[in-house]
């Protein structure tokens, strides 16, 4: 099973990743509440373009990914569970607990440490959020990411399945936290005890800088909570959140040369975030 896995990642991968694209944009078309600033079909275009270079780069850079590195520590015995096996549900659950750890950590630094934020913030740039969304990533950002989670498993010594089941997981959360629906309050509130939502996520992409840092989970929410980084509510309001950064609002940052040369501007290198007083608090 694990050779299987091995050996046929890719293709699993990218078909699942189709059908669920596929199917959280249909949902989204049908009960989406926001009304689309661009063409879905430009926005698809410019962000599959990106996320297919950023692919095509991590490919070019790693000879090998997560799933392949957990049945290469595996084989020579490196990692925790490695060393120290127990039983195989035990391992997997907790390796995946321990990787969505890990991609919180990683997404903390990218918005903590200034040179990880010229980066990441092509991802912040977004004036509207859409499934398409969950995959617009630098290239940099997406092998610094690989990286790190190639470093996790290999530490962890993660079963081959528990990390293509959490490849997979992220894959399909990080899309569905950026959907263009609103969840009732009631649902998402229950939601809310054990996942990340779109509602909450939401909250993550405003341009008030406090909540900007906040709300870092992709999977669970339990990290916000535990080290303080969750916020429950919009100053703004769930439907008034002002998405995406002030100083890239204009047009030309929108296309895919431009948001691949965003990190290296030098005009753009130091960040001023709009310090924005939400308009129900302005006298």
């Amino acid at each position: 099973m694990e050779k299987w896995i091995v050996q046929y990642q890719d293709i699993c991968r990218l078909l699942i990743f189709i059908f669920f694209f596929l199917l959280l944009a249909t949902i989204e078309k049908k009960y989406g509440i926001w009304r689309w600033a661009d063409k879905r079909s430009v926005r698809w275009t410019t962000h599959l373009s990106l996320a297919l270079i950023s692919k095509v780069t991590i490919r070019l850079i790693f000879p090998f990914l997560a799933v392949t590195t957990a049945w290469i520590a595996q084989q020579k015995g490196i990692g925790y569970f490695n060393q120290n096996p127990t039983l195989w549900i035990i391992e997997v659950i907790l390796s995946m607990v321990f990787l969505d750890l890990v991609m919180y950590t990683q997404h903390l630094m990218m918005h903590r440490i200034k040179a990880f934020w010229r980066v990441h913030r092509v991802h912040h740039m977004d004036r509207h959020l859409d499934v398409s969304t969950g995959i617009r990533f630098h290239p940099i950002e997406e092998m610094f990411t690989m990286g790190f989670k190639l470093l996790a498993v290999a530490f962890i010594g993660a079963p081959v399945i528990a990390v293509f089941l959490y490849e997979i997981l992220l894959n399909v959360m990080t899309m569905f936290v950026h959907m263009n629906v609103y969840i009732q309050p009631r649902f998402d509130k229950v939601l809310r005890l054990f996942m990340i939502t779109p509602n909450m996520h939401r909250i993550h992409h405003s341009d008030y800088l406090k909540e900007t840092n906040s709300n870092y989970g992709f999977c669970l929410s339990i990290w916000d909570k535990l080290f303080g980084t969750y916020t429950y509510r919009s100053i703004s309001g769930d439907n008034k959140i002002y998405i995406g950064l002030e100083e890239f609002r204009y047009p030309q940052f929108k296309t895919l040369p431009n948001m691949l040369l965003v990190p290296f501007n030098p005009r753009r290198l130091k960040v001023r975030h709009r310090k924005r007083v939400p308009s129900r608090m302005k006298s």
